[in-house]
């Protein structure tokens, strides 16, 4: 059990430092020889020129073209990207996506027999680029950088418009498209698509395009017969049905579970000067939650559905009072902002309330910079994620949220019953975003509990690919989920969906920080969740990290025997972070210790890129023991302590159930791993944090510092009072976080 009084651990960061650590390794050897490479990918070239030069010049802005070009699996690194290959020619990177391949040669003894991920690099540049490439490229020689990348491309091919098309449907002759463009940061090609759009008969809607990093998404109106040729624009990325929202359907029945009569509770919230935010279906002025909740209808909004409200207040109850179990509901843990997305015209054929409620979302984020710290979605597009494509709502949110510290809640979806083969049951945008902590449902609140059957599973995208993170108690069949019902008197209903699961997680969050205040940041608290999350040996496709413990005074305590500290500040460019994980030399270890390490980051994201959507990425090093150097065959030693695997993904992720490209994890904004260890193995260890970075899929010129937060548990097996050890030894370096607050306890 956690004791009360052993608070987490604060100020960590007082334990790192910078260092200088080499890193790199040797030139790889090619899988082709520059002369086979240069026969290769001239013939690649003769049909990509063909195939090219049928691309109507009307289609064509400047009379430039999109080619793909996809490298060897085992060249995918930011370094790796042949930036001056393409230079050399003409042409430029405007995106780049993930597949998967079976190379014709590896150039290595041991690797794979099946398919691999790898990155596929749309290049645009004119005609007459591709045309002198082709003409010219039998007379390259091997004497230039550029030419020698040459050995790293597994293939170039034309994107022809058939490929570009995700779906089409079958019982109309009209419809809405989405369309998602490579804008180049040039209003021109947007303008060339939108007159080009007329030619074949179709209007695109301007005045609901988005820009999003280097990608434009537009709602295209178009007979479905000229879908193909709306796709010939060579700019044109994506054309797909346009996205509806999620439905907004209750399952719920009014009952009285004993509860013949909720009380709430009276006055305010604990922590009203903490800011919290849901996007819904509304509250009704005459809902019992008024006293805690402050109603926003965005301008030009129309008026409430009664689902709407329905459901908004049910999300709304959930933050506020989480599963209700208890007939004398405590005070919530802050005050929270109510905004209304939904309307009377929601789910009625509107093809454009998505981009429409999106709208309100980010208007009123951006409008409100600075002000939340907790945000909740239990809304979104109905469509599952796809590994090569993100959705508008996701590259919105994650563009925002990297430079935000809110802790942001979103529900997976209800749909992990629908078929698996053709992945509808996957998590539904946004709860694929990076910065965001995604929330599926478990079924029960005892201890023999799994993912409830209709809580979408995972992965998400490379990188991302703990999605869902975790899950909470949403209700189910023999176990449903309470929350005040609409009625302005305080009466319980019960449901259950991932979108209760969503804010009631939220509400953990709130109560870590309304106990421990401006000590903890949100991406901290988020960190700390993930940390305590429990899976039970369940696939991490379908819980994630795990169970996210909900009990406040759990979240923020621990055990006799253990140490839980939190680390939080920025991460240098240039060199490594230095974690001293504190086991002071006065405690004589002994028998076996487990750590457990969680470490998050918020990184900037660029859309066109999915396979490298994130700027910013982490390796890792573990030195167990500080006495432990590497001796090498020349009788030096080396400069620093031997390493150990810590963070690998066979340790966090396990031998199949990801597949994951040769880059591995470096690139996830999220590591969390447990190793236990025999105590004489461990001298004053420390984790070595390289924060690296990159660019549109290259290296980044001039990269800045970044935030984290790192959260790390020493339990021991053999010394029950260590945690009162460590305060003692680091009392003038670590701060127990005491609740500013006194703990409530929901029974």
């Amino acid at each position: 059990m956690s004791k009360e009084k052993n608070f987490l651990l604060g100020q960590g960061e007082r334990l790192t430092a910078e260092v200088k650590v080499p890193t790199g390794g040797g030139d790889k050897n090619p899988p082709y020889d520059f002369s086979f490479a240069k026969q290769r990918i001239a013939k690649n070239l003769t049909d990509v020129v063909r195939n090219l030069d049928l691309v109507p010049t009307s289609a064509c802005p400047n009379d430039e073209v999109v080619s793909l070009l996809t490298m060897h699996p085992r060249y995918i690194s930011k370094s790796d990207f042949p930036e001056d290959l393409l230079r050399s020619v003409g042409l430029r990177s405007i995106g780049s996506r993930s597949t998967s391949i079976k190379p014709e040669q590896w150039g290595v003894k041991k690797h794979p027999d099946n398919e691999v991920i790898t990155e596929q690099v749309f290049v645009a540049g004119t005609k007459a680029a591709y045309h002198e490439w082709s003409d010219k490229i039998n007379s390259w020689s091997a004497d230039q950088k550029s030419t020698l990348q040459l050995t790293k491309v597994e293939k170039v091919s034309a994107y022809l418009a058939q490929d570009k098309i995700k779906s089409i449907p079958t019982d109309r002759d009209k419809a809405v498209f989405e369309v998602v463009i490579h804008n180049s940061n040039n209003q021109s090609i947007i303008d060339d698509f939108e007159a080009y759009a007329l030619t074949c008969g179709a209007k695109a809607i301007m005045d609901k395009k988005r820009d999003v990093g280097g990608l434009t998404f537009i709602p295209v109106k178009a007979p479905v017969a000229k879908a193909v040729d709306i796709a010939q624009f060579s700019f044109l990325r994506v054309l797909r049905v346009m996205p509806s929202l999620r439905p907004i359907n209750l399952v719920s029945v009014t009952r009285n579970l004993n509860l013949q009569v909720i009380v709430l509770p009276d006055g305010s919230s604990l922590n009203p000067s903490i800011n919290a935010v849901i996007f819904d279906g509304g509250i009704s002025d005459l809902s019992s939650l008024k006293k805690w909740v402050t109603a926003i209808d965005p301008q030009g909004i129309g008026p409430a559905h009664p689902k709407g409200i329905e459901h908004g207040i049910a999300v709304t109850s959930a933050f506020l009072f989480g599963h209700i179990t208890n007939h004398n509901l405590a005070r919530p843990f802050c005050n929270v902002d109510h905004v209304r997305v939904l309307d009377c015209n929601t789910g009625k054929n509107n093809d454009l309330e998505m981009v429409d409620v999106l709208d309100r979302i980010m208007n009123h984020l951006k409008a409100n910079k600075g002000k939340y710290h907790l945000m909740n979605l239990s809304l979104g597009p109905v469509l599952p994620i796809t590994d090569d494509e993100v959705s508008l709502w996701s590259a919105s949110l994650d563009e925002f949220l990297s430079g935000e510290d809110i802790l942001t809640t979103v529900a997976v979806g209800n749909d992990g019953q629908l078929d698996a083969a053709s992945e509808l049951n996957r998590i539904k945008a946004p709860s694929d975003a990076v910065n965001v902590l995604a929330v599926g449902a478990c079924d029960t609140t005892g201890e023999n509990w799994n993912r409830a059957d209709y809580s979408c599973i995972g992965p998400g995208r490379r990188p991302g690919i703990v999605k869902p993170d975790g899950l909470a108690f949403g209700g189910s069949d023999n176990e449903m989920f309470a929350v005040l019902s609409a009625s302005s008197k305080p009466l319980v209903t019960t449901t259950s969906g991932t979108s209760f699961a969503s804010p009631a997680t939220l509400r953990s969050g709130a109560g870590v920080k309304s106990h421990i205040g401006d000590d903890i940041s949100q991406m901290a608290i988020q960190a700390l969740m993930i940390h305590k999350a429990k899976c039970n040996g369940l696939p991490r496709v379908n819980v994630g990290w795990g169970r996210f413990e909900t009990e406040v005074n759990k979240l923020v305590t621990c055990d006799d025997n253990e140490a839980v500290v939190l680390y939080q500040g920025d991460l240098p460019t240039g060199q490594h972070l230095r974690a001293q994980i504190p086991i002071p030399d006065d405690i004589i270890l002994t028998g076996k210790v487990d750590i457990t390490a969680t470490l998050v980051i918020k990184p900037e994201t660029d859309p066109e890129h999915p396979g490298a959507y994130t700027k910013a990425g982490l390796e890792v090093s573990f030195r167990p023991h500080s006495e432990r150097y590497t001796i090498y065959k020349s009788g030096k030693t080396s400069k620093h302590p031997k390493t150990t695997t810590f963070f690998s993904p066979k340790n966090m992720y396990g031998k199949a159930e990801y597949d994951f490209r040769s880059d591995g994890s470096k690139w996830e904004p999220c590591l969390k791993n447990t190793k236990t260890f025999d105590a004489k193995n461990l001298k004053a260890p420390c984790f070595d944090i390289n924060y690296h970075h990159r660019d549109s899929a290259a290296a980044a010129k001039d990269p800045k510092p970044i935030k984290y937060a790192l959260i790390v548990s020493v339990k021991t097996h053999e010394i029950p009072d260590f945690y009162n050890r460590i305060v003692r030894s680091y009392a003038n370096v670590l701060v127990p976080l005491r609740s500013k607050i006194e703990v409530q306890v929901q029974s």
